[in-house]
């Protein structure tokens, strides 16, 4: 690095380390809890076992959880330990990304473009959650550099980092490996066979540890816990239709329509056609290559089936589809310097606001994808404060907030020192909490709630509520 790289890159850094200060208590949300009971079990036991027992098994591999359980082991358990753990990996995410971007910048883009990445709505949001998408990020992105650069040893690690950081690390081996077919066709990369040995040695130690989990569980990828296997079946055809769209709508959600339009006017204006080679630099070509083969895999690999899709699943795709979209802006020579500057400036104006992109309680948000969930917490602390005050029992409330599992990720304790609150029944509870945070209320028993039920206490925090609703029948 040079001196303006290292200045760049010390920046970052140093906001990392703010953003830790400031988060350092704040608990895991939505999945990253099950990570934290996992970790959990793997502490507990002095690592019985490699892969945690099918009752609280996702299919998953553990590596996250592995890192989690080891920072515990040298730090404590505690909140603090997991997160610093997240700022060593969020260092090293943005540290390929920054290589990624000296690689793949056009030659006229200048460096401080970089920083148009750094405000990725779901990117940033993903910077403060608890879950094993920076890591796979980070394997992701030490893949493309290997790649880039030629290193097949980095390969190797890189694609069996990811392999074994979560199942969508499959997903990610098949669009690097497209993209490194189609770049060596087209004299864009090397894939002699020390490359190809990297990915067979990959596939090797993720072989490895499926045959060890298939001796310990008797089942490999698809878990026999139902609470998770519905998410791997296949979808009827109006699902496959509904996650079509939902698929698309991710990848011009949280603001990111304010570049992704402008990219693809600028793609749709070159026709794709076979001169796009001559039009396009090869820092572009590349990128495009991989815009499209990571999202054809994500598409194919997921749009099929059950498992409902987050922003956050796509977060490679964002941030190479950000890049070139920069690019383009300063290779297009037709485009003045005064619409350049108007579409970096709205394009990063409309990602800073994507993290207040809140939509109605009947969409579903990917509250993980942006820094909006961070508002939640304040207004629960207030909830139950009213609850204990007012004396009201919470075995009467019924909802599907996962309130109890938020003090497991707090203080990293067990299940059984959770508050239990009743399953959200119209028919039984006295009592309902509801909020705009979680997905899981169905659109009928929302509205038949907020019409017929009387409202007790409501708290607001930016667009994010939680309020309690109290059963019209009850005196």
């Amino acid at each position: 690095m040079n001196f303006k790289e290292k200045l760049l890159f010390t920046f970052v850094v140093i906001l990392l380390v703010f953003e830790f200060y400031l988060l350092k208590d704040v608990p895991a949300f939505w999945d990253a809890i099950s990570k934290f009971r996992r970790a959990s079990w793997f502490l507990d036991t002095n690592f019985s076992s490699f892969v945690v027992p099918t009752s609280i098994n996702s299919g998953h591999p553990p590596l996250w959880l592995w890192s989690i359980s080891c920072f515990w082991i040298i730090f404590g358990k505690s909140i603090w330990a997991a997160r610093l753990l997240l700022l060593i990996v969020n260092v090293g995410v943005f540290h390929q990304l920054l290589n990624l971007s000296k690689s793949l910048f056009y030659k006229s883009v200048p460096l401080f473009a970089f920083l148009l990445i750094f405000v990725e709505p779901t990117l940033i949001g993903q910077t403060t959650i608890l879950n094993n998408d920076m890591l796979l990020l980070f394997f992701t992105l030490l893949a493309l550099n290997a790649i880039l650069k030629r290193r097949a040893l980095i390969l190797a690690i890189a694609l069996s980092g990811l392999l074994m950081t979560n199942l969508r690390g499959i997903y990610c081996f098949l669009g690097l490996g497209i993209g490194h077919i189609i770049l060596n066709y087209r004299g864009l990369a090397n894939l002699s066979k020390k490359f190809i040995a990297s990915y067979l040695i990959s596939l090797g130690i993720f072989a490895i540890f499926l045959c060890y989990q298939w001796f310990e569980l008797g089942w490999i990828i698809i878990t026999q816990n139902e609470s998770f296997s519905t998410h791997r079946e296949s979808a009827s055809i109006l699902r496959t239709f509904k996650n079509a769209i939902a698929f698309f709508k991710n990848y011009l959600d949280f603001g990111r329509i304010f570049y992704m339009l402008p990219l693809i006017f600028f793609l749709l204006s070159l026709k794709f056609s076979r001169k796009m080679r001559q039009l396009l630099s090869v820092e572009s070509q590349i990128l495009l290559i991989f815009l499209i083969s990571f999202s054809a895999v994500f598409f194919l690999g997921m749009v099929p089936f059950s498992n409902p899709m987050g922003p956050r699943y796509f977060l490679i795709g964002y941030i190479l589809a950000l890049i070139l979209f920069v690019n383009l802006i300063y290779e297009l020579e037709w485009l003045s310097q005064i619409k350049r500057k108007i579409l970096l400036f709205g394009s990063a104006i409309g990602l800073v606001t994507g993290h207040l992109w809140i939509y109605p309680s009947t969409i579903s948000q990917g509250w993980d994808s942006s820094l909006a969930y961070l508002n939640y917490f304040s207004v629960e602390n207030k909830m139950l404060s009213y609850l204990e005050d007012n004396k009201i029992p919470i075995q009467e409330i019924g909802t599907n907030i996962p309130l109890g599992a938020r003090h497991v990720s707090q203080a990293a304790i067990d299940d059984r020192d959770m508050l239990i609150f009743s399953k959200l029944d119209l028919l039984s509870n006295d009592f309902i909490l509801l909020s705009n945070i979680e997905n899981t209320t169905d659109d009928i028993t929302l509205l038949d709630v907020k019409s017929n039920w009387n409202p007790v206490k409501e708290y607001r925090s930016m667009g994010v509520y939680i309020t309690l609703y109290k059963n019209p029948n009850e005196k």
